[in-house]
């Protein structure tokens, strides 16, 4: 389905039944599809895969790509299929996105499951150097993205599908996620975030170093941190049993057989 806002439309995806509801979306330019192999092993759970506006199937019109537009994306999708309370998921910088929603709105927030999250501004330097990379060669550099992504042996059929995800996005959209980063104003009021937080991340992880998530950790005032040894930067691809894990044992449930 797609969820209609004043300048998009968002693809949003939902599978299985039960009383908790589990919300996520991806990083960058990936698509919530990213989150379907930790959606297949939860039990008793309503889990919604969202399209962040630049990223999958999701579309816009001239709106903007910006933090504030996609905190406020992920609110309107919690309306639009009357969830009233849910557990909001992300990866790598959707971290920013969510946490912005949980400062917007605490009451809607149930808890939050950050993988490899990346939460802080970047040097403007670097956000200028990937620009240039993205304006010089779009597929090569996302298909440099996903080969880092993905260290772990055995993983070239993870690596196409992801160069394919990935790819899906255009070099514009791409390039506005990437400047939304600059946007990015967290540190001085995480602290205010109430609701419980799992924070995962690969020690193999050579995009967002797991240092992110440790400092994140000592500053949420209810987090639990799971590092996952030898795991790169989307370790709910490569080890989504573990994070199926660490979900059921911070938030309850059970998981799948």
């Amino acid at each position: 389905m797609f969820v209609r806002r004043p300048d998009a439309r968002l693809h949003v995806q939902s599978f299985g039944h039960g009383p908790r509801h589990l919300v996520a979306i991806g990083g960058w330019v990936a698509g919530g599809e990213v989150w379907h192999d930790v959606f297949g092993r939860l039990d008793g759970w309503r889990c919604t895969a969202v399209d962040h506006r630049g990223a999958g199937a999701s579309r816009r019109d001239d709106g903007a790509i910006s933090i504030d537009a996609m905190a406020d994306d992920l609110l309107a999708v919690l309306d639009a299929l009357d969830i009233g309370r849910a557990v909001l998921a992300a990866e790598s910088s959707g971290a920013a996105v969510v946490l912005e929603a949980a400062l917007r709105a605490p009451h809607r927030v149930e808890g939050l499951v950050l993988s490899c999250g990346s939460w802080r501004r970047p040097p403007e330097a670097a956000v200028d150097g990937f620009v240039r990379a993205l304006q010089a060669d779009h597929a090569g550099t996302v298909a440099r993205v996903v080969d880092a992504c993905l260290p772990e042996p055995d993983s070239d059929d993870l690596r196409y599908w992801g160069r394919q995800a990935l790819g899906r996005s255009s070099a514009a959209d791409a390039i506005a996620l990437v400047r939304s980063r600059l946007t990015v104003d967290l540190e001085s009021r995480v602290h205010a975030v109430r609701a419980p937080a799992l924070l995962v991340h690969g020690l193999a992880d050579s995009i967002v170093p797991p240092g992110e998530s440790r400092a994140l950790a000592a500053l949420l005032p209810d987090a639990a941190l799971d590092e996952a040894p030898g795991r790169g930067h989307v370790p709910i691809v490569t080890a989504p049993k573990r994070v199926v894990d660490a979900i059921a044992a911070r938030f309850g449930g059970r998981p799948a057989a």
